[in-house]
């Protein structure tokens, strides 16, 4: 059977499957290269944060280890958006660990992260895909372990969440007025800590 221009069934069918793949690459190719434009400028959001921190190191607490929030906080930052959705990149898993002279960028937005990367060749910086951390351990074998803090005030949790150790006395730091390092130098709270894991994968 052939319809009024000459073209049977089959090769109708077969016109339709060429124009469905030729679409389904192009739309590929499409949101490929927009994806790669968001890993681009979370590298380079990542790299604009360790020299903005480097250039106001004085302005720190405890200078070796900054967090994104902190530089918000002394008003370094406006806000980092997120390149992935809605709102910012984590101002409490972002940070820049100084070891040895030498910054050591972890940036995170989303559940996209660049983990303790020394930004030496800004075109291999690994970026890895994660989970929220979870008390329950996942399975597999791509699974990420940590000890995160928390601080009981009239044996109530003080903030909403468990996090870094650093993090924490930082928001302790603000909580109380007081000018702890580490968590062992907080005496107005009991700091209480939990495992939690989350996966990693890396992506890019």
């Amino acid at each position: 059977m052939r319809n009024n221009k000459g073209f049977g069934r089959t090769e109708v069918m077969i016109i339709l499957v060429l124009a469905l793949v030729l679409f389904a690459g192009g739309a590929y190719m499409i949101l490929g290269g927009a994806n790669n434009q968001k890993f681009t400028t979370m590298k380079e959001n990542g790299w604009n944060f360790s020299k903005t921190v480097a250039t106001n190191i004085s302005s720190f607490h405890y200078s070796q280890t900054v967090y994104l929030e902190e530089a918000m906080d002394e008003g370094l930052f406006k806000d980092m958006k997120n390149p992935f959705g809605k709102g910012n990149c984590d101002g409490s898993e972002s940070r820049i660990d100084t070891i040895d002279g030498k910054p050591y960028v972890t940036f995170k937005c989303g559940e996209y992260l660049i983990d303790k990367s020394t930004f030496d060749d800004r075109t291999i910086i690994p970026i890895y895909k994660v989970s929220d951390w979870t008390e329950e351990k996942p399975e597999g074998d791509n699974v990420e372990e940590r000890v995160l803090y928390n601080c009981l005030d009239g044996g109530k949790e003080l903030f909403d969440k468990y996090n870094e150790e650093l993090y924490m006395v930082y928001l302790y730091n603000k909580e109380f007025g007081e000018d702890a390092y580490f968590s062992k130098d907080m005496t107005m709270c009991e700091v209480v800590t939990k495992t939690f894991y989350r996966t990693k994968e890396e992506v890019k």
